[in-house]
């Protein structure tokens, strides 16, 4: 009898050891099922992520083609990113930068926690949830906050990891990726 139920504890062992296995390889396969084998670089195309803006509605990158986008990861909790939100916020205010959008993408905190960091800070440009990191994975981001400066066709033009130090320094960025006029016929 002792024998007996040595054997079917070490089966039983030997289930819950695979479906471990089973649960393990799971979750690495879903939690990379998004990301590429290619890092994000400056000439190539930019990873169209999806977000969320803060009516809940999906918003693509893509639905940006036609205009230079400044996208910005960050998180209210981070204070770099916290510092350089007034410099971001004077430099969407230009009157002389067109055809430019700001696209802050605040990666894993509540709506609430977002909305009323919005509100405390009179955020005018576009924000963005990305509760998962899903977007922020897309983007090979390993600490906020993190800045993509990408041209109206879509294509990465720089990368800055860290803190925009200084408003003249955004407004450089965004003139680097303003549309400029087409010549006519």
């Amino acid at each position: 009898m002792h024998i007996k139920q040595n054997g079917m504890k070490s089966g039983r062992m030997r289930i819950a050891g695979a479906a471990l296995l089973i649960l393990l390889a799971y979750t690495l396969v879903t939690a990379n099922r998004h990301k590429t084998d290619e890092p994000v670089q400056v000439g190539r195309p930019a990873p169209d992520i999806q977000v969320t803006d803060m009516n809940g509605s999906p918003v693509k990158l893509s639905d940006y083609r036609g205009q230079g986008v400044l996208l910005n990861f960050w998180g209210s909790w981070c204070v770099p990113c916290v510092s350089e939100m007034p410099r971001l916020k004077a430099a969407y205010e230009s009157e002389d930068i067109h055809g430019v959008e700001i696209v802050a993408v605040n990666v894993g905190e509540s709506k609430g926690t977002i909305m009323e960091f919005i509100r405390l800070h009179a955020i005018p440009f576009h924000v963005m949830t990305d509760p998962s990191g899903e977007a922020a994975n897309a983007y090979r981001v390993n600490g906020l906050p993190a800045t993509f400066l990408i041209n109206a066709q879509g294509l990465v033009k720089r990368i800055i990891p860290g803190e925009l130090t200084n408003t003249q320094q955004i407004r450089s960025l965004m003139e680097s990726v303003q549309p400029q006029p087409q010549p006519g016929p």
